[in-house]
């Protein structure tokens, strides 16, 4: 008794769903991904995993747009920053340190690290997130990018 009906997206153009603006856009991914911009109610929710976010001019600046004055930005920080740009280039995940940077460059207001490399332990995941608020704090140009590490059956209140 449902009635199912598929929206297709186009990537730069927003579509209103619901009641919600939807932007998406293509991301560096093997098989490719999307990250998708939902504004409702006047906040910003900004998905963006499943990607590996270049530092280069031209991405930097794509993303500072994507993620402009995001209430909520959640991140793909599979990797350090070292792993990201080394051992695990182009193997279509970010890292913390990246998150952290596109956010303050973008004003976005609060930062969730995302998509945890799977063999990492709970401590592991702990001592990424400590180093993380570290980084944000050394690195603040601005207001505060309040970050979190997500974790299941996390709620956020925009």
């Amino acid at each position: 008794g449902s009635r199912i009906e598929f929206e297709i997206l186009e990537p730069g153009r927003t579509r209103e769903i619901s009641g919600i603006e939807v932007t998406p856009w293509l991301q560096s991914h093997s098989g490719d991904s999307f990250g998708f911009r939902f504004r409702a109610g006047g906040r910003t929710l900004v998905y963006s995993t499943d990607c590996e976010h270049k530092l280069g001019k031209e991405e930097v600046g794509a993303y500072r747009e994507h993620f402009r004055e995001a209430d909520l930005v959640i991140f793909d920080a599979m990797y350090s920053l070292a792993d990201a740009v080394s051992v695990k280039a182009d193997w279509g995940h970010s890292s913390n340190v990246i998150g952290v940077e596109l956010c303050q460059l973008a004003r976005a207001r609060r930062l969730a690290l995302y998509h945890h490399e799977p063999a990492n332990s709970d401590a592991a995941i702990e001592q990424i997130f400590r180093e993380t608020l570290r980084f944000e704090e050394l690195t603040r140009n601005g207001p505060a990018l309040e970050v979190l590490a997500a974790y299941d059956g996390l709620e956020i209140d925009l």
